[in-house]
Formats: C-alpha cells, sequence, structure tokens
C-alpha cells in the first residue's frame, strides 16, 4: 500500500497513525520520495506532526528512469495532481498496489488508468471489519479527525454497512 500525505496526516493528528500497522503488514507500508519531500516541507513549515509520521517504519521508494520518464510525459497533462500523488499513483500502477489517499483529483486518475485507492472512509471500515476499533472509538476518530483536519467526511455510514 502506498501511502499519500493526506491520509497520514489525519491519522497522526488524531494519534492513530498507528493503525495502519494493525491492517497492514509494516513491508506494505510504503511512500514515494516525493510524499516524503512534502512531509519535510510540512515539517519546515513548523507542523511538528509531521514528526510523529516520520517516526513510522515506512519504506521509502525512490523512482526509477523508467518512472521518471512516465512523470515527465504526464505532469504537464496532470497539473491538478501534486508530485506525490501522481508518483504514487504510477509506482501503484506499475507494481499493482492500492494507493492511500483522500484527494478527490488523485482518486479521479486512479479510476482513470486502473489503480485501486482507499480513503479514510475505507480505512476505517477496515479497522472495524478486522476489529482493530470499535464502533465508538470510530465514531470518536471520526470527530477528531474533522475537528482537527478541519475538514467533512463524508459516506460515513458506508463504514459500519453490513
Amino acid at each position: 500500500m502506498i501511502f499519500d500525505t493526506d491520509i497520514l496526516s489525519m491519522l497522526v493528528k488524531t494519534g492513530k497513525v498507528d493503525l495502519l500497522k494493525k491492517l497492514f503488514p509494516e513491508s506494505s507500508l510504503i511512500i514515494t520520495f516525493e510524499v516524503y519531500n512534502e512531509l519535510l516541507r510540512a515539517k519546515e513549515a513548523g507542523y511538528d506532526f509531521v514528526d510523529d509520521i516520520l517516526k513510522q517504519e515506512f519504506k521509502v521508494i525512490h523512482l526509477d528512469p523508467d518512472l521518471i520518464k512516465e512523470y515527465e510525459q504526464k505532469k504537464e497533462g496532470l497539473k491538478n495532481l501534486h508530485a506525490g500523488e501522481l508518483t504514487s499513483i504510477l509506482l501503484c500502477k506499475r507494481e499493482g498496489m492500492d494507493f492511500a489517499t483522500n484527494d478527490n483529483k488523485a482518486k479521479r486518475f486512479c479510476l482513470e488508468i486502473g489503480v485501486q485507492w482507499l480513503d479514510i472512509v475505507d480505512i476505517l471500515r477496515l479497522c472495524y471489519l478486522k476489529r482493530v476499533l470499535d464502533k465508538r472509538e470510530i465514531e470518536k476518530m471520526l470527530r477528531d479527525i474533522e475537528e482537527t483536519d478541519r475538514t467533512r467526511i463524508t459516506r460515513k455510514e458506508r463504514i459500519f454497512a453490513d
């Protein structure tokens, strides 16, 4: 699983980034070097929550020359995607991996090129299905995410659907 910055920041701001180790084998916690750089820029801008992300055991992947070439070809036509998102999606496509993101533009591009994605609702659903968190804990986490990330999470009902 390759992660985008937005998912990681949501989880760490609520003190729940450790959920990823419970949901996914450690060897599958991956970020691209471009996402790593986004995190470093946020840290330089004074966002201390980044330290908790960087403490996690993410494997940081550098693009090889073929992926760099593909990135360069696609970036002009996809100005609405950040480098971290685009490189992550291209790597997912090549490696047959899933992408964790909340960005709607990134999700649309994933659909266009056949990459599976998960967002925060999907991750919380996995927590519920695998009994990593109970319903009450997930509801609290949803409130915490909306408050700390100043966002509104839609499709909440999907988390507890049968």
